[in-house]
């Protein structure tokens, strides 16, 4: 719920921004900590750009009496509990709202959760784990999530860039020449292939046709030297008459080079996420570019959108920090409780001592590929878009990634003179921190708590499993132990998964920010090596 938004709320406002006329953004930012065996490359960073219309808006009508928080650290039963998988998270946070006008309020919610949301392996196709309440019924959530975002603005660089190309003249003909000589003439040899097929007498008619025979007989673009004059034409006019720097002109001349396949169109009064989901943008404007992530794919077009429109200035952590937060990557550090940058260390021998499955989530992890120049030498591509994807990693600036988001839209109706619960529910896995002691980590935003005009005491509970280390960022009380049965998680025999915990408690005071929880990863590590000692123990863990 976090941040109410009247009536437009999140699905209006990102419908304003990618249809309006103002926004283009790369959603990526600040640096964290990362150790690599070779040097930190850390040393230096940019923010990129986001429409400073994309913020959620404030709630003056709706009072929030409190806010119940749990959270659970849990083993993962779907497929057995490593050592070294980390703990899954479970999150609920309960609102009680009162609406103490005279009238029925509708209101469009927004719920930021930062990295990524657990998708459920029980359904008949996974999909993230997240329910929303009012008292007993359900309500339609709506995950807007990263990929989703990065999608978006895409697709609304790649229309600010196309209709800035066609507003210059002679740039739309110099444009117009690489394509033509390039990707245009590829498609054309592509469906001649297609149509002669392994036809050796329809090759051989083909290629003595008057109008076929220079598509039979022409190279492909990487060696056709018209093509080559025409990327040189195309640098030298923004270089000279444009006055743009070279990592720019470099990356203008391959986005003129590469094919990113047919744009999409969507109803002008309805923006992007009005028009059928947003999540039909994930895989699109990539192309070759799919090679490099869509992190970078995404930096690419936001870089190019604004060295056409400079009023793109508002940097995308202002966005960030207006749902919950900094944009860095943080952690509260175990031993002092203090907030710190997130710290990672690689090494082949660190990865090699982890289970199969916790080196995967450990290396497949956004937030560490996309700090280096990712790029998958095994994707099909030609040689031309191959040196094409490694030009644009080495002409795009050093850029840090964010704790990636998620956004959750929702709809609730207040009858007046009432007062009502909404309920967020969620799970996702806990993110690694390897500064000594080790730790798992979850970060929750309480920043949108402070767009409303009341919203009282937030009453945290941490439920940790008996023996493992707990910190949070803020000052909390051990309440004894309690048996938990996590029946939102079953084990292989059915039966809800039962832990020791010690629980943990706090009243939050601040709106602002995130709140930080971490727990010892050897501790957490070595509860369930025990439990596989333990035949009456295995069961329950799953």
């Amino acid at each position: 719920m976090k941040t109410a938004v009247r009536r437009a709320g999140v699905w209006g406002i990102l419908s304003i921004v990618i249809g309006g006329t103002a926004g283009v953004a790369l959603a990526n930012g600040g640096p964290f900590l990362v150790k690599y065996p070779n040097g930190d490359p850390a040393a230096k960073g940019i923010l990129a750009r986001l429409d400073p219309d994309l913020k959620p808006t404030r709630e003056e009508r709706l009072r929030v009496i409190k806010e119940d928080l749990e959270v659970a650290f849990i083993p993962d039963s779907t497929g057995g509990q490593d050592t070294g998988q980390p703990p899954l998270v479970q999150v609920s946070a309960a609102y009680t709202i009162e609406n103490p006008t005279g009238e029925e309020i509708t209101v469009d919610f927004g719920f930021p959760i930062l990295r990524g949301l657990y998708m459920s392996p029980y359904s008949m196709r996974p999909r993230p784990d997240v329910r929303v309440q009012l008292n007993d019924q359900g309500l339609r959530v709506t995950v807007i999530s990263n990929s989703a975002i990065y999608g978006i603005i895409r697709q609304r660089a790649r229309e600010l860039i196309e209709q800035a190309v066609a507003d210059d003249s002679a740039l739309a003909e110099l444009v117009a020449a690489v394509r033509a000589s390039g990707l245009v003439r590829d498609r054309v040899r592509r469906t001649f292939a297609d149509a002669i097929g392994t036809d050796a007498a329809l090759a051989r008619a083909a290629a003595t046709d008057r109008i076929l025979a220079d598509v039979a007989g022409s190279t492909r673009g990487e060696k056709d030297p018209d093509h080559q004059a025409a990327r040189a034409a195309l640098a030298e006019y923004l270089r000279g008459s444009l006055k743009w720097d070279e990592s720019d002109v470099a990356l203008m001349v391959e986005f003129a080079s590469l094919d990113f396949g047919s744009m999409k169109t969507h109803p002008p009064d309805r923006g992007f996420l009005g028009w059928e989901p947003a999540n039909e943008l994930i895989n699109a404007n990539l192309g070759p570019l799919a090679a490099i992530g869509e992190q970078k794919a995404t930096q690419f077009f936001a870089e190019l959108a604004a060295c056409f429109d400079s009023k793109v200035a508002s940097t995308y952590e202002s966005i960030f920090s207006a749902w919950g937060g900094d944009v860095r990557e943080r952690s509260v550090d175990l031993l002092t409780g203090n907030v710190r940058p997130r710290e990672i260390t690689l090494s082949n021998d660190e990865l090699a001592d982890r289970p199969p499955r916790s080196r995967a989530l450990l290396v497949s992890d956004p937030t560490i590929y996309a700090r280096v120049d990712y790029f998958d030498s095994n994707a099909n591509l030609s040689e031309t878009e191959k040196a094409s994807c490694k030009t644009v990693l080495k002409n795009l600036p050093v850029i840090f990634t964010f704790a990636p988001m998620n956004l959750l839209h929702y709809q609730a109706t207040f009858p007046p003179k009432a007062t009502q619960t909404l309920t967020v529910t969620y799970k996702q896995y806990a993110y690694a921190d390897t500064r000594e002691p080790l730790s798992h980590q979850l970060a929750y935003v309480v920043h949108p708590a402070s767009n409303w005009k009341y919203f009282g005491p937030i009453n945290l509970e941490v439920a940790v499993p008996e023996g493992v280390p707990f910190r949070a960022s803020v000052a909390c009380e051990a309440g004894g132990t309690e048996d938990r049965d996590h029946l939102s998680v079953l084990s292989h025999t059915g039966t809800p998964v039962t832990t020791r915990c010690t629980i943990h408690r706090a009243t939050l005071n601040d709106k602002t920010g995130e709140l930080f929880l971490a727990v010892g990863t050897s501790e957490w590590n070595a509860l369930f090596d025990d439990r596989k000692e333990d035949p009456e123990e295995g069961p329950q863990r799953g």
